[in-house]
């Protein structure tokens, strides 16, 4: 595959009979989401159709293949673990992969987290996360931040709210979640008061939600992204993190972090509250951890969060052996390979390009690059903020045609690039983008 190849409309006509024999059989509301093709096989940051058609995948499985498709390295590992010990239920029975993973996050995650316990995904991770925060502090009370997604079942339904649809019919059943609006510098409607916090957010924390209406001796937890992923790949500002752990600090709050989406590399750190200097006293990893291959997820946490026996956890097939032998490859090819540093330079090209996508177009209302979270805010008045959800989607669907897959999301269009991706075809990437909107503003 050497390049976006699209010679069929979308779907093309066996993906389309494919999508046709589905319709009558699955969930509609999960056919209805489905994408425009059916993918026939995938290879680094390439997908193939069952038509034939090749596109650049911008989108990385939701960011869940950090590494490009099928990595020889990682898969081989998997392969191999499940060749020699198939399934196991690792809360039973441990395996010679767990001491060595245990062992590794620990030296890699941010200081002060001493302790793991494993997870099928992320969305798992979560849901025992904050359960660990209840049992550590005997509080109820979570604080999560509107924006946020952190799954779309239970108790991380709950305490996620990037839209209300994601939560309706449960909502009302999960009580002990509060929200406020996450800190988006393009978006907040707080600004700093003279004399408090340093940030607008902890100051509506602290002078309203735990004044009138939540006293902080009930609250366990604060849950936040640190990079918003799915809500539109937004970076709160330094000052926030200062003021937050100050809070924490202040109350006895427990900071616990998602890095479900922005662990292993995608901020570009290992894990994004590095950016900052941030220890948190919980953090949630899933997606990236297999590499793109194994589903995994892991809760880490400090002694005080996560330092008593009395919590049942547990799910079968968490770390089973070959996805722990995937995500420990994952974590070699951290050591072996600058992907870091390759991160920081798609950071580099996404901000360069944004900027000038902002400068030609109005509709751009905002374009953000948080290592490979990058994302355009498309608007109908820049003076408003008022999104364009259809030009947006329209945007999407141009791009789909031209083989360059992006994720339309609830408020941008988000980018979502492989972590070894050439800075060169990002660039290809950017400059289709530009000729698009430039193809829209034309178009009557």
């Amino acid at each position: 595959m050497n390049g976006p190849d699209v010679h069929t409309p979308l779907p093309g006509p066996q993906g389309a009979a494919i999508l046709d024999k589905l319709a009558p059989l699955l969930y509609p509301g999960l056919h209805a989401d489905l994408g425009p093709f059916v993918i026939r096989r995938k290879d680094g940051s390439w997908i193939e159709d069952v038509d034939g058609n090749v596109f650049l995948d911008l989108i990385s499985g939701m960011a869940s293949v950090p590494l490009g498709a099928a990595n020889a390295r990682i898969m081989d590992a998997a392969v191999e673990a499940l060749r020699t010990t198939g399934l196991e239920d690792a809360h039973f029975y441990p395996h010679e992969y767990m001491l060595p993973l245990v062992e590794q996050l620990l030296a890699v995650v941010p200081e002060g987290l001493t302790r793991v316990d494993i997870a099928l995904n992320g969305t798992e991770a979560v849901e025992t996360m904050i359960r660990f925060a209840r049992r550590a502090t005997g509080r109820p009370i979570v604080i999560g931040f509107m924006g946020g997604y952190h799954g779309e079942a239970g108790t991380a339904g709950a305490v996620g709210a990037e839209t209300s649809d994601l939560s309706a019919g449960y909502r009302a059943l999960m009580p002990g979640f509060v929200h406020v609006p996450y800190p988006n510098p393009y978006r907040t409607p707080f600004e700093a008061r003279p004399g408090g916090s340093g940030d607008g957010t902890v100051d509506f924390i602290r002078d309203h939600l735990l004044f009138h209406a939540v006293d902080p001796a009930e609250v366990a937890a604060i849950v936040i992204e640190p990079v918003l992923g799915s809500g539109g790949c937004v970076a709160p500002p330094p000052a926030f993190w200062t003021a937050l752990t100050a809070l924490c600090e202040e109350f006895g709050l427990l900071l616990a972090v998602d890095e479900v989406k922005s662990g292993f590399g995608r901020s570009g750190a290992m894990f994004a509250v590095e950016r900052w200097g941030v220890r948190p006293d919980l953090m949630a990893l899933g997606k990236a951890m297999g590499g793109g291959v194994l589903p995994i997820g892991a809760v880490l946490g400090t002694e005080t969060a996560m330092g008593f026996d009395d919590l049942s956890t547990g799910s079968t097939w968490s770390w089973f052996p070959a996805s722990c032998a995937a995500a420990l490859e994952t974590l070699a090819v951290f050591r072996d390979e600058p992907v870091l540093e390759n991160v920081r330079a798609l950071e580099a090209v996404g901000a360069e390009a944004l900027a000038g996508l902002g400068d030609r177009f109005p509709a751009v209302g905002d374009g953000r690059a948080v290592g490979c979270f990058q994302a355009i805010e498309l608007v109908t008045d820049r003076a408003t903020k008022q999104r364009d959800a259809t030009r947006q989607r329209d945007l999407a669907e141009r791009l789909a045609r031209r083989g360059i897959l992006a994720d339309s999301s609830t408020t941008s269009l988000n980018l979502q690039p492989s972590l070894l991706l050439p800075v060169q075809t990002l660039g290809m990437a950017y400059a289709v983008i530009d000729e698009e909107l430039s193809a829209m503003d034309a178009t009557p």
